[in-house]
């Protein structure tokens, strides 16, 4: 199975008046929902169905307390969430608090078990009808002559 992408015609943001290009974007399958996660973890083990549901709510109430309180949270093979924090630049670090936070995050690390089970994705052209054709199925291209990341286009 492949990741779907298709052409997204995107300005760079940081040269507004450089020519618009084509940047690959993924078509989002139906999202996932806990119910099936709990479902499809079911069928690979012995525990119910209400257990694994159970374990998942407290999972979730602890991670939320432990960032709350500025603790990282490692995950094993998953990765690791931290709390992080944007704000506006204070000149006299005596006055830098509390008040000068704009936005709390949670930045999501993965682990290097999911960064190489990222490495293998493969990905396949919206439309594309057989593979290697006009981007058909195939793998990113580890050394790309130019480009990089697609930017974002909220930025």
């Amino acid at each position: 199975m492949a990741i779907t992408i298709k052409p997204a015609l995107r300005k760079n943001p940081q040269d507004k008046d450089a020519a618009a290009k084509y940047y690959a974007q993924v078509v989002l399958a139906p999202e996932m929902t806990l119910e099936q996660i709990v479902e499809q973890i079911a069928d690979r083990c012995t525990l119910t169905g209400s257990d694994i549901k159970a374990v998942l709510d407290a999972l979730m109430t602890v991670i939320k307390r432990s960032l709350a309180n500025g603790t990282p949270v490692r995950l094993g093979d998953l990765g690791s969430f931290r709390p992080s924090v944007s704000g506006k630049g204070i000149e006299d670090a005596s006055k830098c608090g509390a008040n000068s936070v704009k936005k709390a995050r949670v930045i999501y690390v993965p682990s290097t078990q999911i960064k190489k089970a990222v490495a293998d994705y493969s990905f396949s052209k919206a439309g594309a009808n057989t593979a290697n054709e006009d981007g058909g199925d195939e793998k990113p291209d580890p050394k790309p002559d130019e480009g990089g990341e697609a930017p974002d286009p909220a930025a």
